[in-house]
């Protein structure tokens, strides 16, 4: 069979269609296969567990790169919609909270710890951190475990809408833990300073509109509380350095050295 048509494309690989009902994940040349192997046990995990991911089939070879073969999700990201409808921001909020609440409701042992993968994010940032390292991963320590699935790295571009339903995708991240250090990690997407420059250009105003529509949502569907979800945000915004986003960096060490000094 033949690739079909070009659905998108990211840093590691172009996604076409596949037949009727399936997509084809084509990575670049130089993407190990164990990374592949790895893409695809993860995926298989979350999706078997019953969270909403999509299908993950097999792997394959087209054109002399590997691929992936996942099941199709024919629709917009919610990214997407909300961008096409910022009167709505209130809407999508409540709605992304519900959908990082109903994955947070399974559980598992199949996946990496989340806090073991915090701490090698935080150590890998040590080149921005310094001496902060030791302290951050004191702190980290003192957090709660789980068991429960996190997707790792949720915001709207992970989220495909159709027929009503809202799937997450790009699971690389998935982890077992605390939900709460999944949801402070989205917060601090909304935060970033990186949506309000080209070419997303994203308003502050509404970035924190969804912030707190998303965190308000998310309260109320689990119970969990804000003072619970502000204490990850440290360890989160350690991690997130290594990353590099643009324009993150100094806000980042702003904050960190800001919690810092009001706990020590």
């Amino acid at each position: 069979m033949d690739k079909g048509t070009l659905i998108g494309k990211g840093m590691t690989a172009e996604v076409y269609e596949w037949g009727n009902r399936q997509a084809l994940k084509l990575y670049y040349e130089g993407i190990p296969k164990d990374w592949i192997t790895y893409e695809a046990e993860i995926g298989q995990v979350v999706h078997q567990a019953g969270v909403p991911a999509p299908a993950v089939y097999e792997q394959l070879e087209v054109d002399g790169r590997k691929g992936l073969l996942y099941e199709r999700i024919s629709g917009q990201s919610l990214s997407g919609s909300m961008l096409s409808d910022p009167e709505r921001v209130m809407h999508n909020g409540e709605v992304f909270a519900r959908l990082h609440a109903n994955i947070h409701r399974s559980k598992t042992d199949k996946l990496p710890r989340q806090k073991d993968r915090l701490a090698q994010f935080i150590e890998q940032s040590a080149p921005f951190l310094g001496e902060r390292v030791h302290l951050l991963l004191t702190v980290l320590e003192g957090l709660p475990d789980g068991e429960y699935i996190c997707h790792g790295d949720l915001h709207p571009d992970n989220v495909l809408q159709a027929d009503g339903q809202l799937t997450a995708i790009d699971w690389m991240d998935a982890n077992r833990g605390d939900p709460l250090c999944d949801v402070a990690r989205t917060s601090m997407i909304f935060l970033s300073p990186f949506l309000a420059m080209p070419p997303i250009s994203i308003s502050p105003a509404f970035s924190h509109q969804l912030n707190n529509a998303y965190l308000t949502e998310y309260c109320r569907i689990t119970g969990a509380s804000l003072t619970d979800i502000d204490r990850w945000r440290l360890p989160v915004a350690a991690a997130r350095l290594r990353e590099r986003v643009p324009y993150e960096q100094e806000w980042l060490l702003a904050y960190i050295d800001e919690q810092l000094n009001l706990s020590y």
